[in-house]
């Protein structure tokens, strides 16, 4: 048994190696409590997450308690991938506090070994280690983490590499299967992970296969990637179609105006590539902003000097050479867009504008950057020196950036206490105009009523019930007509029946609460947000592929 676990040990003695290496990134995560953040809302998303998995609304789309309490489609639009992990360890017990914090250190070692698998494919072993160390270590990646708390960008960060690989596998490799579904899982993951950092990732991963297409000659690796990529996107229909096709029923004007408009959100060159300041405020207008936004030095002056080298060994290995030349320039393509003199870019470009945060992009330059790293394992010097530039490079760049990965201030709170009184309310009323219902005008300024009332009429309500996205009641009108207000926003999908009879209903003007028309006597009322034909169509399609993705699964195991 020892000699097995020998065995096992010995021949992932480097993944070890590159475990124990990112411990330092990772142990204030692993501290008893919980931290502050500026997107305090990881465990109130859980927290809607479980209630609508308790109560069968699978996939999660209208959250109950968001939207000062009347609900909203938060998770229709909001990535969803992170939080059916956490969602799981939730079920088994865990809280609501370590399951945000595991996934925060799983995103920092996941995306460790996503470069460690990417670079090894160019560099062996140690430079995929290094280039591992550099991404993982980069200062931005923590301000992901320890100071925004940004869970889906983080998680956006872990699937970078692993997309490049599983394209360059299906162009450069024999095809098999096994490279096919797996480009698709990482698509998946990616569109499921963060809209934003998908859209700004996409053009430096089709420039990344096209490449590869033109050196190895592959173009029939055009078919294999396209059908790869509509299983991608077939896995993640239930999210993604909807997020396309429905976001005109929502507000998303609020995401992109005021404090969350681009042109206040750029950064400065000493900023990306020179500051060591660190601070745990917010991004402000101007270069006096509270937070980093640095690539790392060393990640910008190891990416020089590899570029340095793959220019003067460009004769002796052009693939590679011109490999190195491309991801440092488009690093510096993604960090002129993070600055100001992008702006003509960002006014053109509408989609761009969704970002908020051009310094959003800064996750982008750090990839690239970080994966050249390993490259310098692979020049010819004496193995004595290899090894002495290895261990000072990797040393070197967890000393230097390892201060920014600890949290600013533990806390001891509880969970009941995070959900109840003042910190209740910031929760359920944050960014409460992101996805609120176009037949909401205005956000409420109250809390929603917690049973349906009559705005014309007498009577009674009776046998209130409701769930994560329906409730039900009897309602006694004791005259000739009545209108009941429901604490729920209309929205697509809504059907409201009334003695088992479906019905038509209004909303007020101005927050857009259901309003139902009754007659005397006593009505068995029930409302629910359900399916619309986008959203029916979606998830049969994520069904479909995923069917089509286990056959694929044990198809490769049957026929590797």
């Amino acid at each position: 048994m020892f000699k097995k676990i020998w065995q096992i040990v010995f021949r992932f003695r480097l993944e070890i190696l590159l475990l124990v290496l990112l411990i330092p990134a990772i142990k204030g995560l692993l501290l008893p409590g919980y931290f502050t953040m500026h997107d305090d809302l990881q465990s109130f998303r859980l927290f809607q997450i479980d209630k609508c998995v308790r109560d069968g609304q699978i996939p999660c789309r209208w959250v109950p308690d968001a939207g000062f309490g009347y609900g909203y489609p938060l998770m229709q639009f909001y990535p969803p991938m992170p939080y059916y992990p956490m969602e799981v360890m939730t079920l088994l017990g865990m809280g609501f506090f370590w399951p945000v914090k595991i996934m925060f250190a799983l995103a920092f070692v996941l995306s460790g070994y996503g470069m460690y698998y990417l670079a090894k494919e160019f560099f062996g072993k140690w430079g995929g280690i290094l280039s591992a160390l550099f991404y993982v270590y980069a200062p931005y990646h923590s301000v992901d983490v320890y100071v925004r708390g940004a869970q889906n960008e983080a998680w956006g960060m872990v699937w970078f590499p692993f997309v490049l690989l599983y394209i360059y596998n299906l162009i450069a490799k024999k095809f098999s299967w096994k490279n096919f579904y797996l480009l698709a899982i990482a698509l998946c993951l990616q569109l499921t992970s963060h809209n934003v950092m998908t859209l700004a990732f996409a053009p430096s991963a089709i420039a990344w296969a096209i490449f590869w297409i033109i050196k190895t000659k592959n173009f029939k690796s055009i078919k294999d990637l396209f059908l790869s990529g509509v299983l991608g996107i077939g896995l993640s229909a239930f999210f993604f179609i909807p997020v396309v096709l429905e976001q005109k029923f929502v507000h998303v004007d609020s995401m992109m105006s005021g404090y969350f408009n681009f042109m206040a959100h750029y950064a400065d060159i000493s900023q990306m590539f020179f500051s060591r300041f660190w601070g745990y405020g917010g991004s402000l207008w101007g270069p006096d902003d509270s937070m980093s936004f640095s690539i790392g030095q060393l990640q910008w002056i190891v990416a020089l000097i590899a570029s340095v080298v793959a220019f003067f060994k460009f004769k002796k290995d052009k693939a590679i050479s011109l490999m190195i030349l491309m991801t440092v320039f488009m690093g510096f393509i993604y960090a002129f867009l993070v600055h100001g003199r992008s702006i003509f870019i960002w006014n053109r470009i509408h989609l761009l504008q969704y970002a908020q945060f051009p310094w959003r992009l800064v996750a982008l330059i750090v990839f690239y950057f970080s994966f050249t790293a390993g490259y310098l394992a692979t020049i010819k010097v004496s193995k004595t020196v290899q090894k002495l530039a290895f261990v000072a490079l990797s040393i070197g760049v967890i000393a230097w950036n390892v201060q920014f990965f600890q949290v600013e201030r533990p806390t001891r709170v509880t969970f009941e206490e995070k959900m109840a009184g003042r910190q209740w309310e910031l929760q359920v009323t944050g960014g409460i105009f992101d996805y609120l219902p176009r037949t909401a005008k205005f956000p409420p300024g109250a809390p929603a009523f917690t049973i349906p009332v009559f705005s014309e009429g007498q009577g009674g309500i009776l046998y209130y019930t409701s769930g994560t996205n329906w409730m039900k009641f009897n309602a006694k009108v004791s005259t000739p007509n009545a209108k009941i207000m429901i604490p729920l926003y209309s929205f697509e999908g809504l059907v409201v029946k009334v003695d088992d009879k479906k019905v038509d209903t209004t909303y007020d003007d101005e927050l857009g609460r259901v309003i139902i028309d009754l007659t005397e006597g006593e009505h068995n009322i029930s409302a629910k947000i359900g399916y619309t034909l986008v959203r029916a169509l979606s998830d049969i399609a994520s069904l479909i592929s995923f069917a089509i993705l286990i056959k694929l699964i044990l198809n490769a195991r049957l026929h590797p």
